[in-house]
């Protein structure tokens, strides 16, 4: 385990010094900056994104627009395909629908 982190970081510190000359910015270079934020994020220096769930409130919000919403194509009712899902699918001739927008 200390072997690895020692080798992390040098890794760190090899890649540092490629984006203190300017490496990551030219064509091809992008791996370097994805790279560090790795390594960083395994040593513990900068914390792990998490991503937010937010399945409940689409959840409700889905079952609003289900209930209001019919098929277009058959006027069949619409059913939400899975938990967390901003789409539906027809009950009846099984067209899937996006009836949220995710905002950026």
């Amino acid at each position: 385990m200390e072997d690895n982190k020692a080798f992390h970081h040098r890794q760190l510190v090899k890649l540092g010094d490629m984006m203190g000359d300017g490496l990551h910015l030219e064509p091809g270079g992008k791996w370097i900056s994805q790279e560090y934020k790795k390594i960083a994020q395994a040593l513990g220096l900068i914390p792990k994104r998490k991503r937010a769930n937010n399945s409940k409130a689409i959840n409700e919000r889905m079952a609003e627009r289900v209930k209001e919403t019919p098929c277009t194509f058959c006027k069949g009712e619409l059913k939400q395909t899975r938990s967390g899902s901003m789409r539906a699918r027809c009950v009846e001739c099984g067209k899937l629908f996006g009836l949220l927008k995710r905002a950026k």
